[in-house]
């Protein structure tokens, strides 16, 4: 979603990652990074004070976004690679490549971190209440918007959506079905897809996604008013298949011409 919103690798200076807390939990061979409920004020205000130190000494602060998301901010030189949380989450974490100064600074920050935090009463108050604990911060940065922006509007894709929509400077709405912008592309996110929980739900859900958000605008694609519509899959991996279906008018009117008698 980034990507198509535009961003691009950041080499240097001032920069944002997303930090989302997570509680760690040990796996097969590696941890895994889980999100956990809600934070309440007075719990981030401890946790931050604790933490203290180990910004101050990685020269990086962090700050409460919209829709109180946290950012964590700070001047580094060199790119830094990352998995969104929308993947990485719930999936064993790999040690990071650690070949520029940011990626150097953020590995001891993030090490510092869940140290200060291990056994925090905030965290032992959560585990008795039986809330994740918060062990550390899953920190992703998209990079930095785009000249040529290549979209105009974000449908869905709730906090973070909106989040990377206001990053490029971008209209977001939060109905996927949302009409779409009068000029450029419409990004509509549906994470509702992401992981169903049985087979029945799934399809439910992508008969909601044809009626709902695809059927309203195929009439503009027949009309010439929308030039395609382009549905990707975030996590398809390469090699394994198309992770994207273009749909163009032509296509529709192949679709319902009459094949021809033999």
């Amino acid at each position: 979603m980034a990507e198509r919103l535009g961003y691009r690798p950041q080499g240097g200076g001032a920069r944002t990652w997303l930090a989302q807390p997570v509680q760690l939990t040990p796996g097969m061979k590696d941890l895994v990074a889980h999100p956990v409920d809600a934070v309440a004020e007075s719990e981030r205000e401890a946790l931050w004070a604790a933490a203290q130190p180990e910004l101050e000494a990685a020269g990086a602060r962090l700050v409460v976004a919209a829709d109180g998301l946290w950012e964590l901010c700070m001047d580094a030189e060199g790119e830094v690679g990352g998995v969104p949380p929308s993947l990485g989450l719930g999936q064993a974490m790999s040690a990071p490549p650690l070949r520029s100064e940011a990626a150097r600074r953020l590995q001891v920050l993030t090490t510092g971190l869940q140290m200060a935090w291990f056994q925090h009463p905030v965290n032992l108050q959560r585990e008795r209440d039986g809330r994740g604990a918060v062990h550390g911060l899953w920190l992703w940065s998209p990079g930095q918007p785009g000249a040529a922006r290549a979209a105009s509007r974000v449908c869905g894709g709730g906090a973070l959506g909106r989040w990377l929509a206001a990053g490029a400077g971008l209209d977001w709405q939060a109905d996927p079905a949302a009409a779409p912008a009068e000029q450029g592309d419409t990004v509509v996110v549906v994470d509702a897809l992401a992981a169903p929980p049985i087979p029945e739900r799934r399809l439910e859900l992508l008969e909601s996604v044809a009626t709902e958000v695809v059927g309203p605008r195929l009439p503009g694609l027949l009309r010439g008013q929308l030039t395609m519509l382009e549905f990707i899959d975030p996590q398809a991996e390469a090699g394994t298949g198309p992770g994207s279906l273009v749909l163009g008018r032509g296509d529709l009117l192949a679709f319902w011409r009459r094949p021809r008698r033999p």
